[in-house]
């Protein structure tokens, strides 16, 4: 059986013309013309028909409707989250709903009302808007809004960041989600807390979770280590807010019996060193390169991961053939908790 070719409108025009032959040609070059628009527009519909049929090819309104079959919900912009470190008079009090102005611009609010203490106070703090913009890390300054009596006007993040910010879910990544569920459920007929269950759902509880390690009976029998994978993020890890959204849903989804820990994965270096050839160094190499091979590392998020040298220089030769790769002289594999990360490329 070969595949369905959707004819053109000018093959349609060409055949409809011919089998009018017949027909004086003053008659016959306008109705082949009309009669093929509409043929071709047919044959469009049947296409867009055939498109909706399967979450893979479908339109986003489409794809909404497969998803609600299946529970798969596209995964919605998510606002950052974390503390900031209040001081000022002992026994002043800053109130939940109080808004601090960071140096982005955006504003965060006081998600519970403290009283301040001896030394810094922690106080929890949301940012209004949702996405990756709300993001800080650790000791840039809040400033209060509106001056609260007793309190410094200044708040410093803590140590861990105001993390968890991410945009909504990109299409095609919530595509793949409602397909892979959709074969579960066909195949299988539900998830039951199986390796790939738990990436699965790892990858349904924050969108910056590209993937998860699973290391069944890491802490023993019947245990499970969920170490979530985010790739748009520093070194490829995850932030205390990705893995609070991740053990949140774990809660709520795995079977009541399972014995599971959430963690973040252990880096594992990955040190390139390459000398270009004179007349090949240059700005536009070098950045070719280095995304090049950062494509093939990031690809790499298995508990069993081989980055092998022929990969590396595989990568760096659809940039160029004139190097010298000086490091690494081996294979790259990883223990089951271990991630990929690469290093700045050294140039030497």
């Amino acid at each position: 059986m070969t595949d369905y070719v959707r004819p053109s409108y000018t093959d349609l025009n060409s055949r409809i013309e011919a089998d009018l032959a017949a027909m004086p040609a003053v008659l016959r070059g306008p109705l082949s013309a009309a009669w093929a628009r509409a043929c071709h527009s047919q044959h469009g519909y049947l296409d867009w028909i055939d498109a909706q049929c399967s979450p893979l090819t479908c339109e986003l309104e489409r794809l909404y409707d497969w998803a609600a079959l299946y529970g798969v919900d596209r995964l919605a912009a998510t606002a950052a989250i974390g503390n900031a470190l209040a001081t000022g008079t002992l026994g002043a009090q800053l109130l939940a709903g109080t808004l601090l102005r960071g140096p982005n611009g955006l504003d965060y609010e006081v998600l519970a009302a403290v009283t301040i203490g001896a030394g810094a106070t922690p106080v929890s703090i949301r940012c209004t808007a949702t996405g990756g913009s709300g993001n800080l890390i650790a000791g840039q300054i809040l400033t209060l809004v509106d001056p609260v009596p007793g309190c410094a006007n200044n708040l410093t993040i803590d140590a861990f960041g105001i993390t968890g910010g991410a945009e909504d879910e990109l299409l095609e990544d919530w595509r793949v989600r409602v397909a892979d569920e959709w074969q579960v459920v066909t195949t299988r007929g539900a998830r039951s807390g199986k390796p790939d269950d738990f990436r699965f759902w790892a990858k349904t509880a924050h969108p910056s979770v590209t993937t998860a390690l699973i290391q069944p009976h890491a802490l023993g029998i019947g245990t499970v280590a969920v170490r979530p994978i985010c790739n748009g993020l520093t070194d490829r890890l995850p932030t205390p807010a990705v893995l609070d959204a991740v053990s949140d849903y774990l809660l709520n989804t795995a079977p009541a019996t399972a014995d599971w820990r959430v963690a973040a994965p252990v880096k594992r270096a990955v040190a390139v060193s390459i000398h270009l050839l004179p007349g090949f160094d240059t700005a536009p190499n070098r950045a070719a390169i280095a995304d090049a091979v950062n494509a093939i590392v990031l690809a790499e998020s298995s508990e069993t991961s081989l980055l092998a040298v022929a990969e590396i220089d595989a990568a760096i030769a659809t940039v160029t053939t004139q190097y010298n790769r000086i490091a690494p002289l081996a294979d790259t594999a990883v223990a089951a908790s271990e991630v990929l990360v690469l290093d700045p490329i050294a140039w030497v």
